[in-house]
């Protein structure tokens, strides 16, 4: 569905970089993945029964590295995806490089679980 919005309001062109490519990346990393950033840590932290105060510092501790850790991986992957990539195709790769950054977000979003069970181990 974002997709399809996206390249409503931008038509696709049939060269792969071209400056509505980058609008498209730039519209993506930086409107739309900030925002969708925060409601996966507010979600997940929820789920997991820590409260809003938790949820916050987690926020505070961890969003900025988050996201550059996500524009790393996620400016190049969008760029191919929508340079390259068919529409009907694109939620497809999506998936397969978000398999990899959920592996990435577990691990950063529990690293204090995993100190605090080292530490009652010890």
């Amino acid at each position: 569905f974002y997709y399809l919005l996206l390249d409503g309001a931008l038509p696709p062109t049939p060269e792969p970089f071209t400056p509505t490519t980058g609008i498209k990346v730039l519209i993506d990393q930086f409107i739309q993945a900030p925002i969708f950033t925060v409601l996966i840590f507010a979600f997940l932290g929820l789920l997991e029964g820590k409260a809003l105060a938790d949820v916050k510092k987690q926020l505070d501790d961890d969003y900025v590295d988050t996201m550059f850790a996500n524009w790393k991986l996620w400016v190049p992957a969008t760029a191919v995806n929508i340079a390259f990539c068919p529409p009907a195709l694109r939620v497809l790769f999506l998936n397969c490089v978000f398999f990899f950054w959920s592996i990435f977000l577990s691990l950063k979003l529990n690293k204090d679980d995993e100190a605090a069970v080292e530490t009652l181990n010890e």
